[in-house]
């Protein structure tokens, strides 16, 4: 007989985006294991992506309750049509053309519209902006459980306001739950940017409430892991590492994006601190030794990378092979990873960084092409690359490492040698099935 999760979900299709995938293959495969979610979520919220084809995956067995968002799009819709009044400053650049031949504007600094959403979730959104959601999703919640037959509570974030709206269910019940943290609440540092010492601490009080209060709480990676064993040492034996992981399924009967010129692809978004400026100076270094390389490489980047980036690349001599393609559906997306011939992954130059893998990485296991890691050495996604042979990792300033990673690569594909990496079968453990069977495993442990 299967037991139902309840399961509070703020990222779930048809919203898109990495985040999106954790939650949404969870879901997709408990079923197979007995538990069936029930899943809390919202009508309608901001996101920079959606793909509607993600709720296919969804088993028509599963039951989503939908509540509203609380957010007033109506405040937003203003400040976007007030920010929409400002000219894009002009640039000296030629524009980087995306693949539907308009360009991408280049601004140096945030516009109205960015400023302020910052000063209102600043001042005003604690722990995060999707806590307008939590009377609704309370509510819901507390009615999903008088109708429904719950065994088990499931939370996953980001947003934090989900483990404060299971927080609730769980006073009111004392159902097991498990809270799946994913990244670093507190001492997140990317997450915390501005934030207040008052704010901090409020934050640190709804954190150790939530872990007194939760029977397991998962993290994506060993080190994170640990630090909140270290953290709360009286709470240590609850802590245990799921990662993300890819779906053999999503790389089933692709059609795959080949194109007649060797490439490199970058999926998901390049945010602050993740700078190609190792990548550029060694495509540079290629294209200013031999014109050949210069006819012959491409260089795309889908989904959202920060305005200074355009810019840095804009400036550089690898402008003219280089395309920018706006986010698409997910199924799209790895088709391009699976037809590239290297796919980057480049991490934030920074001691943080080598706790964390980036969803992106088990994608690029799934698509089976080399991957180039530019990031910090002895991390554990450096490590992954490196240990189970399916590319290589520099660190960042290392132009000739990248340069000859890169030119390796490239004469394989000039002679037709296949450079497929087996990283399906050689990153088994990281297959999404298992690890929601790693997962169930917790619920049976409670």
């Amino acid at each position: 007989m299967s037991k139902n999760v309840l399961s509070i979900l703020y990222f779930f299709p048809p919203m898109g985006g990495s985040g999106v995938q954790r939650t949404l293959k969870f879901v997709k495969y408990m079923p197979q294991f007995g538990y069936n979610p029930v899943v809390a979520t919202i009508k309608a919220g901001h996101n920079f992506a959606y793909d509607e084809t993600l709720l296919e995956e969804v088993p028509k067995s599963v039951v989503v309750y939908r509540s509203n968002a609380g957010e007033t799009l109506w405040v937003r819709n203003i400040i976007e049509k007030l920010s929409a009044i400002r000219k894009p400053k002009a640039t000296s650049n030629e524009d980087i053309k995306n693949v539907s031949g308009t360009s991408v504007s280049v601004q140096s600094s945030p516009g109205l519209k960015e400023r302020a959403f910052r000063f209102i979730e600043l001042n005003f959104l604690v722990p995060d902006s999707k806590i307008r959601w939590y009377k609704n999703a309370v509510k819901d919640v507390s009615n999903i459980l008088n109708s429904e037959d719950i065994h088990y509570i499931f939370s996953s974030s980001y947003p934090y306001t989900v483990h404060l709206i299971a927080l609730e269910a769980k006073k009111k019940t004392n159902l097991p739950w498990v809270a799946d943290f994913r990244d670093p609440w507190i001492g997140n540092s990317p997450m915390t940017e501005g934030h207040s010492e008052k704010r901090k601490k409020k934050e640190e009080k709804l954190e150790s409430e939530v872990v007194a209060y939760a029977d397991k709480i998962i993290m994506v990676t060993k080190p994170i892991c640990e630090n909140y064993k270290k953290r709360y040492p009286q709470y240590k034996e609850k802590f245990v590492t799921i990662t993300n992981g890819f779906d053999a399924n999503d790389f089933e009967q692709l059609e795959v994006v080949k194109e007649e010129k060797f490439t490199i692809c970058y999926s998901g978004i390049v945010a602050k601190g993740q700078t190609p400026e190792t990548f550029i100076k060694a495509t540079e270094r290629l294209f200013n030794e031999n014109q050949e390389y210069k006819d012959n490489i491409k260089v795309k980047f889908i989904g959202f990378i920060l305005d200074e980036y355009i810019n840095l690349i804009g400036d550089s001599n690898i402008h003219e092979n280089f395309e920018k393609i706006d986010y698409m559906p997910h199924s799209q997306c790895i088709s391009h990873m699976k037809g590239a011939d290297i796919n980057l992954i480049i991490l934030s130059d920074e001691e943080e960084s080598k706790g964390v893998f980036s969803g992106k990485i088990f994608d690029y296991i799934g698509s089976q092409r080399p991957i180039l890691g530019i990031m910090p050495s002895n991390g554990v996604a450096s490590n992954l690359i490196i240990d189970k042979e399916i590319g290589y990792s520099y660190n960042h300033g290392d132009v000739d490492g990248v340069y000859n990673f890169i030119k390796d690569n490239y004469e394989k594909w000039k002679n037709k040698e296949d450079t497929n990496t087996n990283a399906a079968v050689k990153c088994a453990e990281f297959e999404r099935k298992n690890l929601t069977n790693q997962l169930v495993n917790l619920f049976e442990q409670i």
